[in-house]
């Protein structure tokens, strides 16, 4: 259920013949707890759980399987306590760059930075780009802005997760003369002429304005093969001083893989005059990027709140999807310590999905104080290192007829 960039395209989904159960860490046991029944849910015949595994000190996983009057829901849970000392959770992008076109695996992305757990996340251009809609937050540098006004995300700051709007604010100095940054990493804030990201997932949303402005670029962006015609500044820098300018490229329509040292300005409209005007070559330029919530270790975006005091959300900044699908959603406990990682697979005759009112009374039901709606379709994909083994193991059964699907970025857990 990913979106496209600056070209509508309708939600990814594959229809798949029946499945079998998906695998999971032990058989349904006398002793596991009886799951709470969502209310709203279509009615209930019988609900069982697996009995929790401990995937690391702090983490466990189990599933659950209720028979509703529609049809099954099997859903993949793992509970992450924050406050337990060696664990910690935290946001991966696609071969650790925000725009990469071929996506990754979230097993391949958990795998390679040594995840004992972990789900996808954000939408994305599918398709097109690559780059997740939302913000991201990695060890406590961001590698891209949040979206204004918007409150679908979560943040863990100090070992506290929380959800909501995370505004940002920018500047830039050349000389005397400063102007507005309005972004990290967001290509799509320095297009002219009304270039936005546009997708079935916007549809409900107020369409953006064509911002016209200035975007920082980092060496976490990677290369973008074509953009608008706009102004391109590149600089060097060391540590916190001051970068200088070494090139100034008017007209540029892509945008290279940038250097450790280096820093890049993209504008766009009235962004790009600006550059043109006050960039040269040689000079220094201050840059200043900062987040209204401070000490964020993590962020990562998604469509919708669904939770928000315990109570289902309707939230006004949100694009939840339409219809029922496979699911991926976390919620919140009321002191943020702890954190719940749910995929309800659907699309299947063993699982038949949720609409996000579903989604939401399920979070409701399992005591979250607030959850958000993460990228779902093809894209769920709950996973986690079983004792035992070594490596991730999908534990739910994602939708796609070809398995699972590469994503824009995951939240993983680490018990490092």
């Amino acid at each position: 259920m990913a979106t496209a960039l600056a070209a509508p395209i309708g939600i990814a989904a594959a229809a798949e013949p029946p499945t079998p159960a998906p695998p999971t860490a032990t058989a349904a046991d006398p002793s596991a707890p009886v799951p709470p029944i969502p209310q709203g849910w279509p009615a209930v015949s019988s609900a069982s759980a697996t009995k929790p595994v401990e995937i690391t000190p702090g983490v466990t996983e189990y599933s659950e399987t209720y028979i509703t009057a529609d049809g099954p829901e099997h859903t993949q849970v793992l509970q992450v306590d924050l406050s337990r000392g060696k664990v910690r959770v935290d946001t991966v992008e696609s071969h650790d760059h925000v725009i990469d076109p071929p996506n990754e695996l979230t097993t391949s992305m958990g795998n390679r930075t040594g995840a004992v757990a972990g789900i996808n996340g954000d939408f994305f251009a599918i398709h097109a780009s690559g780059a997740p809609l939302g913000g991201v937050v990695r060890d406590g540098v961001l590698l891209k802005t949040p979206r204004p006004h918007f409150a679908g995300q979560v943040a863990i700051a100090n070992r506290r997760a929380s959800v909501g709007e995370v505004d940002f604010t920018g500047k830039l100095t050349i000389g005397k003369e400063s102007a507005t940054l309005e972004s990290v990493n967001t290509v799509e804030d320095a297009a002219p002429d009304g270039l936005a990201i546009t997708s079935d997932l916007l549809k409900k949303s107020k369409p953006p304005a064509a911002i016209n402005g200035i975007t920082e670029i980092t060496p976490d962006l990677g290369a973008v093969a074509a953009i608008p015609a706009g102004t391109l500044v590149i600089a060097h820098r060391n540590g916190a001083s001051p970068a200088v300018i070494d090139q100034v490229i008017p007209d540029a329509t892509s945008v290279p893989a940038l250097g450790p040292d280096q820093v890049g300005l993209l504008g766009g409209g009235a962004g790009a005059g600006w550059l043109t005007e006050h960039a040269t070559p040689g000079a220094r330029v201050s840059i200043s990027a900062d987040l209204s919530s401070k000490g964020i270790d993590t962020l990562i975006g998604g469509a919708t709140v669904l939770v928000q005091n315990g109570a289902v959300f309707n939230d006004p900044t949100g694009a939840p999807p339409s219809g029922r699908n496979p699911e991926t959603m976390v919620g919140v406990s009321k002191d943020g310590r702890q954190l719940t990682m749910v995929v309800i697979d659907g699309r299947q005759t063993t699982s038949i999905g949720v609409t996000p009112q579903e989604a939401s009374e399920y979070l409701v039901a399992h005591g979250m104080d607030a959850g958000v709606l993460l990228d779902g379709g093809g894209s769920s994909t709950l996973a986690a290192q079983l004792p035992g083994t070594t490596g991730l193991t999908i534990l739910n059964h994602p939708s796609d007829a070809a398995g699972e699907r590469p994503v824009a970025n995951g939240l993983f857990v680490y018990d490092h």
